[in-house]
């Protein structure tokens, strides 16, 4: 490899801001600020130089890669000297753990939903790391290669942040921006988020903008270092950045978000493998070029996918070694890191500056803790057809005392907050979700934050993880009477850009479509596409299209459209130029969950149930006289009257799983009806 970094990237994953040339068959690409034309639908594999072109633009007295190998090869050589005139049975394994720190940066969204990925997933990567420079035997890290080394280097999320308070290691900060480019990340992101690099890995989990990158890193300089120039690039910006989808083991975690073939948490390996010192096993050039390490046979190129037996320099000895993390084969088909690599990188560890500190790093002592201390985060808003909605919130005792009281302050947009007094006992660490009150609010966007303003019936006593916020929109409900819904779609010439899909309320695709075929730009366009859908009542229903090309599917390359619409013709939704996607809401024969006449302060808990669910009622004199529930089809299962407290606790343990409604009523004419969930 000649450069300081590597960058994975994929061309045919999320929307990009691609500029097109579809009629020659080309793509024109933004790289770090320089364009690049590539064939369309190829991959984009690397783009190493242009980030070195990048990183020099920047600061031209960084190190070149031929000042970093004069100074790395004499102290490779004095390792290699070092452990071969020590007796085998002298040699010591001084295991060397690195502390990291991986920052999430999301858009408020979700935890679990799109770059905003689940700790779960951050833990499985951590996991792969530890297997593959380890060589765990009965691992996909293992090898019986006879030059597979255990590289004595391991990783553990930080337990203390940079204020020394206690932290798991995962870092989560909304930006307010959902995706960034690799310029945004070394100017925004980095420097605004960045743990002190001598004492924390830094790595970055984002949504990357245009490039559609899996990830790259900053290779280690040495400045400093007599002879050398005394300048080895800024600190701010050292560390790994790595698409979300790219980050973690689906073996490991299935509920993450992943993209197929880059799965396993490889891409994540070779990145720390650059930010350690390592090359491309090809060394960037061809056959005759060198990635300093003699144990990896020479290669003419990168291999993609799982090759077998490929030889790319047929007058050098051995086959490509296309198991290397350094290579670029599927994250399944990687499996080993060789002894001069690992040479390399433990001489990196001992030398290089900011590489070196990390072993005497306190980041791995457990950091403070408070006696008085609860944590909350946003579970889900509930948030589907309709303008009112319950939200779910999650409250985590972090201090060393039970916890057993905490007021919790709730509001949208900051305006008419309400105080939440939750009782219970949690023990260190244990976690319990609320079910809040119902809220309602108006069409457009909107911010929903919740605070814990006491613990334990005095002052938190650490304010950083008291408050949570997410920002949300509601749109029009759109409502229908027909349960069969029609669906056309006029593709363009190329279809293989577009997919759709239609789900309900859990998140479950009922119907999806593509990507299709491409057709000849200069033929006519190919044949319309009609399907309809069978809809049950009483749900909440998201149709998505989307175009991988960031163009929609008109008009350039064929005038196509989409419809959805009921037997009667009432159009749900339609478009065409929709750029990279839309999304509709809808629902078919709901029962109204937006009215509400004088029964305003009453709620369920909680919600989702699978045995009992609690009719709670804040103001005495809205108390319900009956209450009746309803199927999602509209039918009435069960109605009773409501005599005494024990009738506000209703047995909802035989229904089937699915979503019902609650109505309550009082004289007849005040109602409340509450949709809740049976799982």
């Amino acid at each position: 490899m000649k450069k300081i970094t590597f960058i994975l990237l994929l061309s045919l994953f999320f929307s990009a801001n691609y500029s097109f040339a579809q009629v020659n068959n080309t793509a024109e690409v933004m790289l770090f600020g320089k364009k690049k034309i590539i064939k369309q639908g190829s991959f984009i594999r690397c783009a190493t130089t242009e980030y070195e072109e990048y990183l020099k633009s920047k600061n031209p007295n960084r190190l070149s890669t031929s000042e970093f190998e004069q100074w790395i090869a004499p102290k490779i050589t004095i390792e290699k000297e070092k452990r071969k005139n020590t007796p085998k049975g002298l040699r010591q394994n001084a295991v060397i753990t690195i502390p990291v720190v991986v920052h999430v940066i999301h858009n408020g969204n979700l935890i679990g939903s799109e770059e905003n990925i689940f700790d779960q997933q951050v833990i499985s990567q951590i996991q792969v790391l530890n297997e593959d420079f380890r060589k765990k035997s009965g691992t996909p890290g293992f090898n019986t290669n006879p030059v597979g080394a255990d590289v004595e280097i391991e990783f553990a999320l930080a337990k203390q942040d940079p204020s020394g308070i206690l932290s798991n290691g995962i870092n989560r900060v909304d930006l307010g921006q959902e995706s960034w480019s690799t310029d945004e990340i070394d100017a925004i992101v980095k420097p605004q988020t960045q743990w002190n690099p001598e004492k924390y890995l830094n790595i970055w989990v984002v949504k990357f903008t245009g490039n559609n990158l899996l990830g790259y890193a900053q290779f280690p300089n040495a400045s400093g270092l007599p002879g050398i120039n005394a300048n080895e690039g800024p600190a701010n910006t050292d560390g790994v950045v790595i698409g979300y989808a790219f980050f973690g083991s689906s073996s490991y975690f299935p509920g993450g978000t992943y993209v197929t073939d880059y799965d396993k948490g490889r891409t994540t390996s070779h990145e720390v493998g650059h930010w350690l010192g390592l090359r491309h096993i090809w060394g960037d050039g061809g056959c005759d070029v060198d990635d300093f390490c003699a144990d990896t046979p020479n290669a003419g190129q990168e291999n993609q996918g799982c090759p077998v037996g490929v030889d790319s320099c047929p007058t050098s000895p051995g086959f490509d070694m296309i198991e290397n993390y350094m290579d670029y084969t599927n994250d399944a088909c990687m499996n080993i890191f060789t002894a001069d690599q690992k040479t390399r990188m433990i001489t990196v560890m001992n030398n290089s500056t900011r590489r070196v500190s990390l072993k005497t790093s306190d980041a791995l002592v457990p950091g403070v803790t408070f006696t008085n201390d609860a944590s909350t985060m946003i579970v889900t808003l509930n948030i589907n057809c309709s303008k009112n909605f319950s939200p779910v919130i999650k409250i985590t005792n972090k201090g060393t005392s039970p916890l057993t009281q905490a007021s919790i302050q709730y509001g949208i947009d900051n305006q008419n907050l309400q105080t939440y007094n939750w009782t219970g006992n949690l023990a260190n660490n244990q976690s319990q979700d609320i079910t809040l009150s119902g809220l309602t609010t108006t069409v457009g966007s909107h911010n929903f934050s919740c605070t814990i303003i006491s613990s334990n019936g005095t002052t938190d006593q650490n304010t950083s993880n008291n408050g949570s916020a997410i920002n949300f929109n509601i749109e029009n409900n759109l409502n229908y009477s027909s349960n069969t819904v029609n669906f056309s779609l006029q593709l363009d010439h190329y279809g293989s850009e577009t997919t759709w899909r239609l789900t309900n309320t859990a998140g479950v695709i009922l119907y999806e479509g593509g990507p299709y075929t491409d057709t000849p730009v200069a033929g006519p366009l190919p044949a319309l596409i009609t399907t309809s859908f069978n809809l049950a009542s009483n749900d909440c229903y998201t149709f998505s299209i989307f175009d991988s090309q960031d163009d929609g599917i008109c008009c350039k390359y064929g005038a196509g459209s989409y419809v959805l619409n009921t037997p009667t013709g009432d159009i749900i939704a339609s478009g065409d130029a929709f750029g990279g996607g839309k999304i509709t809401k809808f629902s078919i024969n709901a029962l109204s969950t937006n009215e509400v006449k004088n029964l305003n302060s009453v709620y369920l808990y909680p919600n989702p149930t699978s045995n009992i669910l609690n009719i709670v009622v804040e103001n005495k004199l809205d108390s319900p006289e009956a209450y009746t529930i309803i199927n999602s089809l509209g039918q009435i299962i069960k109605s009773k009257k409501i005599e005494s407290e024990e009738d506000l606790s209703v047995n909802v343990s035989n229904l089937s799983q699915g979503i019902y409604f609650l109505k309550l009523s009082k004289n007849q004419s005040e109602t409340n009806t509450i949709r809740f969930i049976k799982k």
